[in-house]
């Protein structure tokens, strides 16, 4: 009975940290396009393990005093990053910390198992994870823009080569009957990722000779890039053959069409190159031993004790009456040159916020003015990790648009607090467009630099700060010369076209009402 508990524990204590990482990376699977095939980690990293589990020799008994050490350590360390992690989602460092740790920790674990021999035995199928682990955001916007400039260069040289008229500016392909967009849905990053997973794991499967894997990672590359491609080019055609409908019709099908063709042709040239996936074999090797029963049981209770306690903590910030600030926009509908802008639905889907708004009006010096709001709601299941993905500096270029400077960021007042604006200008037509940007986040403190939010995410975690919406607010001139006499425009008219607004409670919508 003393031997069952004790392995029944060892494998809870395990296993917990694992739930615990699920949980923080099923957000991005279940809301982000690019990564929604992190849910094949799941069954595809547990076939690997048990593959490597079930065939293994014998191994001397572990329980070293390292092993024991580090496994005590790195279960000490996940608590605080856990506790941060719930309060700055869309941060990548904790996310990241995270992961590090409970891959730390369960090689440990296994060291106290079997030794240090059964952990390198095990590293492959312990750090498949990290195939589906969030990208930094820098990192992941670069991949992204990078892979869409590419596709839509690349697809409109193999259009001329066919006698058909393309112009390729920025993420777009400009043909006679409409624009194609190469935004993250289809800028390859999905199957790329994807390809990149399916790669190791067939590499591992098959056991394969490290030049053979790396020529799979290769191989996932280059098909990834080279039927992207061609599914831009068969949207191309449907869309200069059928109009924008079709093309509409059409975009996820071909998508999914051509990851499934990518998929079939890695398999087809695994089983070509490293034959069959070998056998089981008979299981564990006898000589592994559980962890002490006093280390289990402690293990078990802190990994409970974090996610109760940790839950607790902000479930009671969250029933508090919050003084919450929200941005309210007053539009200048006396203006007879506004009008609204509808933010399109694939607008939506690809910056996945909860609500939007916009307007664009000429000021009586003849200048033009286009303001954009976006919501992303809190709550646990909200979307306001995904503001800081899609700033100017990254849409405006995607656009057409080229980035010519970076200006210092300005606070500007306005009735009810500060807000924080960063600043860039870019070309169109050959005339300047000055663009002004806040992230304003919904939190208890006085709002600061929203873009050194992050540093604080210990103080956000102490305040119980989790769950809050963002809004980002966007702000482009058009008519100024340069960027003093738009920034001097905009600090004076400012106060009449915000207003910060204290809520009570993490509820509502922030509101839109018309200047009077």
């Amino acid at each position: 009975m003393r031997e069952a508990l004790n392995r029944v524990l060892t494998w809870t204590a395990l296993i917990l940290p694992w739930g615990m990482l699920v949980a923080y990376l099923h957000i991005f699977w279940s809301y982000s396009p690019q990564y929604e095939y992190g849910w094949l980690v799941l069954p595809l990293g547990l076939r690997l393990f048990l593959l490597r589990w079930n065939a293994q020799g014998d191994y001397r008994r572990g329980h070293g005093i390292g092993a024991s050490g580090a496994t005590a350590l790195f279960a000490f360390l996940i608590a605080p990053i856990w506790f941060i992690r719930q309060a700055t989602t869309h941060w990548s460092i904790p996310g990241y910390g995270l992961t590090a740790l409970i891959i730390a920790y369960t090689f440990a674990v296994l060291g106290i198992m079997g030794g240090w021999r059964l952990a390198r035995q095990m590293a492959i199928p312990i750090l498949f994870v990290f195939c589906a682990v969030k990208l930094p955001l820098s990192q992941e916007q670069w991949l992204i823009q990078s892979l869409s400039r590419f596709a839509a260069g690349a697809s409109v040289e193999v259009l001329h080569l066919f006698g058909i008229p393309a112009v390729h500016s920025g993420n777009l392909v400009i043909l006679n009957k409409g624009v194609i967009g190469i935004s993250e849905a289809c800028s390859g990053i999905h199957s790329l990722q994807s390809l990149f997973m399916v790669a190791i794991f067939l590499g591992e499967e098959r056991r394969m000779l490290i030049s053979l894997r790396c020529f799979m990672v290769g191989l996932g590359v280059a098909l990834s890039l080279t039927f992207n491609v061609l599914r831009i080019l068969i949207l191309s055609l449907i869309c200069l053959r059928s109009g924008m409908t079709d093309f509409e019709q059409w975009h996820d099908r071909a998508g999914w069409s051509i990851l499934l063709l990518s998929l079939g042709i890695m398999i087809f040239v695994a089983n070509e190159l490293g034959g069959k996936v070998r056998s089981h074999g008979n299981g564990p090797p006898p000589s592994l031993r559980p962890m002490p029963l006093w280390m289990a049981a402690t293990a078990t209770v802190w990994f409970l004790a974090t996610i109760v306690g940790s839950e607790t903590w902000y479930r009671i910030h969250d029933t508090r009456e919050a003084d919450a600030r929200r941005v309210e926009v007053l539009w200048p509908r006396r203006n007879p040159t506004f009008a609204p802008v509808e933010i399109p639905n694939r607008v939506r889907d690809i910056t996945l916020c909860s609500n939007g708004q916009g307007g664009r009006w000429q000021e009586g010096d003849g200048t033009d003015w286009t303001v954009s709001m976006l919501q992303f709601g809190g709550g646990p299941k909200g979307t306001s990790q995904w503001a800081p993905m899609h700033t100017p500096d990254i849409c405006f270029p995607a656009s057409g648009m080229p980035l010519e400077r970076t200006y210092p960021p300005a606070k500007l007042k306005l009735p009810g607090g500060d807000m924080v604006f960063q600043s860039w200008e870019f070309k169109r037509r050959n005339h300047p467009v000055f663009v002004f940007y806040c992230r304003h986040d919904e939190g208890r403190a006085e709002q600061g630099d929203a873009f050194l939010q992050d540093a604080f995410g210990v103080v956000r975690a102490l305040q119980g700060q989790r769950n809050l919406g963002q809004q980002t607010i966007e702000f482009a001139l058009a008519g100024y010369d340069t960027q003093e006499n738009a920034l001097k425009a905009l600090r004076q008219r400012l106060p009449a076209l915000l207003e910060l607004r204290k809520l009570k409670g993490n509820g509502g919508a922030p509101s839109a009402r018309s200047n009077q």
